[in-house]
């Protein structure tokens, strides 16, 4: 059984440091956890208006099972490059960025209530196994903004989040990391208990319940000038490590942000791994985050979404793919999980690159 764990500033996989002892450049890799933003691995769509959206150019029809197993038949050539961990929610995340699509698609893995649905509990299962046996950890987050509406308010949210842990528990993996939230700063999540200066409590909430899994909550991209990204000194103390996302970010500001982070107080007093698990496709940024000892998460949004927010690729000048071997990108359903792009090659032959693996090119 793989087990995640933490030791001050790194991460561990079965007891020792991952990628241990390697340098690469003069600069340490050990302890670090290169990792992909994946939330779409267990989508499904019950918005039967919207769900004709995602269907297989292939086949005509959407297959959440398909898009699961295939998810998980390509994890074995993530590994093989490198790659360590990758992130998925519940709730999933940015499938298309079309306001007649985003505003009405309903991708939640709970009820109003906040149980959890038996289909996506069955998914979220598969790809822990998965996981778990290629010797993988798993960022598994909670919620996602769009959704939290669709829950009957406060007592249904932790209600929602306390199922979720106890899920994770009962199914037995101890690969997991949980991300509580995805970009708890932004205003459509509503609730007080998200705020980044009160995300610390739902944190030591979860963790009391089940102390064996290491907690944290991401904000949107980091922007030091401003603050707004910026992890508060109540989350860097309470969270076991430490989230920046790189959205929107250039190089410098990416390292002044994270520059900013590792001198805060909180911080110093107890160093902890910081992790980058959303940012973009652009290398430049992976650059920056490794050599200042950050862990990063490629995010590629593929084409045809109507995202605008990526400073490296201009997706939305491009149509979306009619075939499924050309699908780009990971997060807008359907998805190929493979390494078939000229972006998703340049990343994972970096990582193979600085972790020093054999990484072998593969379309599967």
């Amino acid at each position: 059984m793989t087990e995640v764990s933490i030791v001050q500033d790194q991460f561990w996989l079965d007891g020792q440091p991952t990628y241990a002892g390697r340098t690469f450049d003069g600069r340490r890799i050990e302890g670090l956890l290169f990792n992909v933003r994946a939330v779409q691995a267990t989508f499904d769509d019950a918005n039967p208006a919207t769900r004709p959206r995602w269907v297989y150019p292939d086949t005509g029809v959407w297959d959440p099972d398909r898009n699961t197993d295939e998810f998980c038949a390509a994890l074995p050539a993530w590994r093989d490059h490198g790659v360590l961990a990758f992130t998925i929610n519940v709730q999933g995340g940015g499938a298309i960025y079309e306001p007649e699509v985003y505003d009405h698609f309903d991708n939640n893995g709970f009820t109003p209530q906040g149980e959890l649905k038996p289909a996506y509990a069955d998914r979220i299962r598969r790809v822990l196994a998965r996981a778990d046996e290629l010797g993988m950890a798993v960022i598994v987050g909670l919620f996602y903004w769009k959704h939290v509406s669709k829950l009957d308010g406060e007592a249904a949210v932790w209600r929602a989040a306390e199922n979720a842990v106890d899920f994770l528990a009962g199914a037995g993996h101890r690969n997991v990391l949980v991300e509580v939230a995805n970009e708890t700063d932004i205003s459509g999540f509503g609730y007080a208990i998200f705020r980044p200066d009160e995300a610390h409590r739902m944190i030591e909430a979860l963790r009391q319940r089940h102390p064996q899994f290491c907690y944290s909550t991401s904000q949107v991209g980091a922007n030091p000038e401003t603050g707004r990204g910026m992890p508060t000194p109540s989350l860097v103390e309470a969270a076991d490590y430490v989230f920046l996302h790189g959205n929107g970010c250039d190089p410098a500001r990416l390292e002044r942000a994270i520059r900013q982070v590792q001198a805060m107080p909180e911080y110093q007093r107890n160093p902890k791994p910081l992790i980058i698990n959303e940012d973009s496709p652009g290398l430049p940024n992976l650059e920056v985050a490794w050599r200042n000892y950050v862990s990063w998460g490629y995010y590629d949004q593929g084409f045809g979404s109507g995202w605008k927010g990526d400073h490296w690729v201009r997706f939305e000048t491009q149509p979306r793919e009619t075939s499924y071997e050309r699908l780009s990108g990971f997060q807008t359903p359907p998805v190929h999980w493979g390494i078939n792009t000229e972006y998703k090659r340049a990343f994972f032959t970096r990582v193979a690159e600085i972790t020093g693996v054999k990484g072998q090119d593969s379309g599967k």
